[in-house]
């Protein structure tokens, strides 16, 4: 007995192309969308967030000048004395607290 149209599942097929194809679209436009999102991670992590070297040496220098040891400003004349910020700051409350 020759299998004839009438044997074929044509609704049931029709489905499975339609799903098929609904989900290969899925899948393609999910995995542009991660290659895009991970392409723009690696940007972020070569251009954006590389520290601008001039500046970090800049922000250390100061850093490292305010809390150096107490030192003569010109040591030749001796006449003014830098000290580290903490310290400065506990002189500049010693000289402003309140007697009572």
């Amino acid at each position: 007995m020759p299998s004839g149209s009438h044997d074929i599942n044509v609704k049931l097929l029709t489905l499975t192309g339609i799903l098929s194809t609904i989900l290969v679209v899925a899948l393609v436009v999910a995995t542009q969308a991660w290659f895009r999102y991970e392409f723009a991670q690696e940007n972020n992590r070569k251009y954006v967030e590389v520290p601008f070297t001039e500046l970090v040496e800049i922000q250390e220098s100061q850093l490292a000048a305010l809390n150096a040891d107490p030192h003569y400003a010109d040591p030749a004349e001796k006449d003014r004395v830098v000290i580290p910020i903490d310290m400065a700051m506990n002189e500049v409350i010693k000289a402003n607290a309140k007697s009572e």
